[in-house]
């Protein structure tokens, strides 16, 4: 087995990373695939949203490892679906990172034991750069940029499709772009139809199906739960079915 390790990123905050993550890792578990989430974000909301407390297992991992790395995992009560923890103290992770010139390598060196036994990996990456998500989106064959469909949401898009084009060039990377995510997408509003033509146009088929404006989504978090377990078939959780499906047929 190897798993196929996905990057969650932009360069700004609030477009939906946590929430895709969650929602497209949890899809595929219930399809029978064991599935990784690991939360490079210091907020540490992956835990959060699954009902689940952070911990500073990324921390654990990059600068203190001792024993078996598997200790940092956790269950999240979902079968197949497991996440390595995260919490403020990935901040200092990445400045340990830095301040020791740690090579562009170091997140996938430190995951390669996690990538001969799950099927997907997910990387849930800050909305900044800094090293750490640099080093994880090297160590992802795919990266899946969420970007809200508004105005505001272009500067951090520009800048995460930089850095994409950076690693590349300057890093050998050999992964690359599944997709830009519109989110927040609202067909009642001109400015979200706007922008997400502007999307299609600039991305063409890079431009992923959109996922529409829930209260759904907004609930989830409080209750600890994925679109999945809120309300399975209601229409966002539709949004994310199509998301799940172009992610398995990578």
């Amino acid at each position: 087995m190897k798993a196929k390790i996905f990057a969650i990123a932009n360069q700004k905050g609030g477009v939906g990373k946590t929430t895709t993550t969650v929602n497209v890792a949890h899809g595929l578990a219930r399809r029978g695939k064991k599935v990784l989430i690991v939360d490079f974000d210091p907020q540490g909301q992956c835990a959060t949203v699954l009902g689940m407390n952070p911990e500073p297992g990324v921390f654990n991992l990059l600068i203190a490892p001792t024993g078996n790395p598997h200790q940092w995992v956790r269950e999240t009560g979902r079968e197949n679906l497991h996440v390595l923890p995260g919490d403020r103290t990935t901040a200092t992770a990445q400045i340990v990172l830095n301040a020791e010139s740690r090579d562009i390598s170091a997140v996938a060196t430190v995951m390669a034991p996690f990538a001969q036994e799950y099927d997907y990996i997910f990387f849930d990456t800050a909305p900044s750069a800094g090293g750490l998500q640099e080093r994880a989106i090297w160590a992802s064959r795919f990266v899946i940029i969420p970007t809200a469909t508004e105005f505001l949401s272009s500067d951090g898009l520009g800048q995460i499709i930089g850095l994409l084009e950076d690693l590349k060039s300057k890093k050998g990377w050999s992964g690359g772009l599944m997709g830009v995510l519109p989110t927040f997408y609202d067909t009642q509003t001109k400015q979200s139809k706007v922008a997400m033509r502007s999307l299609q146009e600039a991305f063409a088929e890079y431009c992923l199906p959109p996922i529409r404006r829930s209260t759904i989504l907004r609930e989830c978090p409080s209750g600890g739960v994925t679109v999945w377990e809120k309300d399975p078939d209601c229409v966002v959780a539709g949004d994310y079915q199509k998301l799940v499906d172009l992610v398995a047929k990578r």
